[in-house]
């Protein structure tokens, strides 16, 4: 009888383990495959809210307020006109599946969104969460977060930009030149926008009291950093003056202020007071920015006073 009843729970045991409950994590599902088809409708513009249960709400960036699957599909078709192109891209996506104890199905993805601006043509990227749970193959509930900063913000300044004086666009219209001539090292393109006797100070030294000199301090940085690089994070225009917030990156291929090529990237932020005289062209920059963040990206001991 010991025997029989031992033999039982063997194979009730067995028969337990050969049960199989319902998957609590998969990266291949039916509900996935309908998440992939909704990114595919909304890269494609072509919007399909039978994925969608009739009461489903969606939830962009906010516990509250939650809105209708028609009404996600109008914020789509809106946002879509500030922009030439925008898509999920296809690179790196990630979707998975789970099942919570509380049995509710969910399917996660992480995705980078990029679109192009169509009033100035920057590309903005932003790294983007989307949920959503699932009740009979129908979408019942979709959040999805992201950061929308980037996208404000050149948003303002090209409405900034657009209600520019007159006055205010020349200037806009050099800092623009003198950007891309760093950009670029085309010295007849900065010396086209700078006056004769430019002067350019850096930490309140004087390097430059005429574009001949300028354009040899850009001889300096695009000699040893031949990717060298300026972009202008926040531009403010204020009468003959204008403020540049900026970041400079390159990588070290030749010598730098008496060191070897260390192969090393810098990355290094600073800011420009700029003035400009009547007729638009800078004649003065005042350069203030931490030269001991650029020694140690290199790999420098910084050089003592002299």
């Amino acid at each position: 009888m010991k025997k029989l009843i031992i033999i039982g729970l063997a194979i009730a045991f067995i028969t337990a383990c050969q049960e199989k409950g319902p998957e609590r994590y998969t990266q291949d599902s039916p509900q996935i495959n309908t998440v992939k088809q909704l990114i595919g409708n909304y890269n494609n513009k072509t919007y399909d809210t039978n994925i969608y249960a009739d009461t489903s709400k969606t939830y962009y960036n906010s516990k509250d307020n939650p809105i209708t699957p028609k009404e996600a599909i109008e914020f789509h078709k809106q946002a879509e006109l500030a922009y030439s192109q925008r898509s999920f891209l296809d690179k790196d996506q990630e979707y998975e599946m789970v099942l919570t104890d509380d049995g509710e199905t969910w399917v996660n993805c992480w995705l980078d969104w990029q679109g192009t601006l169509a009033g100035n043509g920057q590309v903005v990227n932003i790294p983007v969460h989307l949920t959503y749970q699932f009740v009979d193959g129908k979408i019942v509930r979709e959040v999805g977060m992201w950061d929308p900063t980037a996208v404000v913000m050149a948003l303002q300044e090209m409405e900034m930009k657009n209600s520019m004086s007159a006055d205010e666009k020349v200037i806009q219209a050099t800092i623009d030149n003198v950007t891309k001539a760093w950009n670029a090292n085309d010295k007849e393109l900065m010396y086209e926008n700078l006056v004769k006797n430019v002067t350019r100070t850096a930490n309140g030294v004087t390097i430059a009291k005429k574009q001949s000199d300028y354009g040899d301090f850009m001889d300096i940085y695009h000699s040893a950093f031949p990717d060298f690089k300026v972009n202008l994070d926040k531009t403010v225009i204020d009468g003959n003056k204008a403020y540049l917030n900026w970041t400079c990156t390159g990588t070290n291929k030749g010598e730098f202020m008496g060191n070897p090529p260390t192969n090393k990237k810098i990355e290094t932020h600073g800011f420009s007071v700029w003035m400009f005289d009547t007729e638009g062209k800078a004649a003065r920059e005042d350069a203030f920015y931490d030269n001991l963040v650029v020694y140690e990206q290199l790999g420098y001991s910084m050089p003592m006073p002299k």
